[in-house]
């Protein structure tokens, strides 16, 4: 294992490579087997769609930016 600073040059796009294939591209559903690292928010908590009363704040974002969850695919609330 290397620093990033001391990987050698050989390794570097490799890592890059790896870097994007976790990170994911932010769409689509995740698969179970997918090892993927990207984080959405938590804008769906007490079900505002359903009644505004139930509105809670947006985690995640940068307001609030913990807690953050990994990303689902699910599509985001509408309010």
């Amino acid at each position: 294992a290397y620093l990033p600073s001391q990987t050698p040059s050989g390794l570097n796009e490799l890592r890059k490579s790896e870097l994007v294939s976790i990170r994911g591209d932010g769409q689509g559903e995740r698969k179970q087997f997918e090892r993927i690292y990207d984080y959405a928010t938590y804008n769906d908590l007490g079900n505002p769609d359903k009644d505004i009363e139930l509105l809670r704040p947006v985690l995640g974002g940068k307001e609030r930016p913990y807690p953050r969850r990994c990303r689902t695919g699910r599509p985001p609330t509408k309010s």
